[in-house]
């Protein structure tokens, strides 16, 4: 019996350290975003981090897939100083499948949009689409976060004007009179779409540059009902424009 106890007692403290490590590597990946609020200070971020940590699993499958290509794009970031958070977007989009067609018109590894895609340098055109091209449109996202990075400053915010606009983010900062992360996640017309897509990146993030080998597991690997990997009850709106 007190082995048994001791046991349990063994497999807790274990299961306590382990949450203790992703809570600290996800609190890191938020840091490097220049967020100065962490999982403790905003319950809302924690729980739609919980919606989406059963979709990890075969994301960071694929990342195992594709290291080599992921690594070039991370060392075109690290060059130009982006975080490496940003690298890791094209498995939250398109699932690091360069040739895929999205929602609307919505295309390649990055899911530009036509619009943007043209802004950012890149051709769209019949027979010629350059958002399939990985290297080019690396490139082109690159600009495009730059461009962000200018205009709202710190990186949590980068990402949030990359997956639902600039305008619609503008409008919620003005809405709410705040930029935390606290604030406008909590808004009823912050898009559902670009939830799961910082979601997706950050604990992919937390995982893969910011967990320890020896304690590496999956991200508190919840179930929950999937289809495709998606959660059933948030169809995703990849809205980049």
């Amino acid at each position: 019996m007190i082995k048994l106890f001791l046991s349990l007692l063994i497999v807790m403290s274990s299961l306590v350290l382990h949450a203790h490590s992703q809570v600290e590597a996800l609190n890191l990946s938020l840091k490097s975003l220049e967020s100065t609020e962490t999982l403790d200070d905003t319950q809302i971020l924690d729980k739609t981090l919980d919606r989406y940590r059963g979709t990890i699993k075969p994301l960071y499958h694929r990342y195992t897939q594709t290291t080599t290509e992921f690594e070039k794009i991370k060392a075109k970031f690290t060059v130009e100083g982006i975080p490496p958070f940003f690298a890791l977007i094209p498995y939250a989009e398109s699932k690091f499948n360069p040739s895929i067609r999205g929602y609307g018109t919505a295309a390649g590894l990055w899911q530009f949009e036509k619009r943007t895609a043209k802004n950012f340098g890149l051709s769209v055109k019949k027979g010629n689409d350059e958002r399939l091209d990985p290297d080019r449109s690396t490139d082109a996202a690159i600009r495009y976060i730059q461009y962000l990075r200018r205009k709202f400053g710190s990186w949590y915010l980068v990402d949030f004007a990359y997956a639902m606009g600039e305008g619609t983010l503008k409008k919620l900062i003005q809405h709410n009179g705040s930029r935390k992360i606290s604030v406008l996640l909590k808004d009823p017309h912050f898009p559902s779409g670009t939830k799961a897509h910082f979601a997706k990146t950050l604990l992919l993030d937390a995982k893969i540059h910011y967990t320890k080998e020896d304690e590496e597991s999956p991200v508190r690997d919840e179930p929950r009902r999937t289809v495709n990997g998606e959660p059933i009850d948030d169809p995703r709106m990849n809205d980049s424009e």
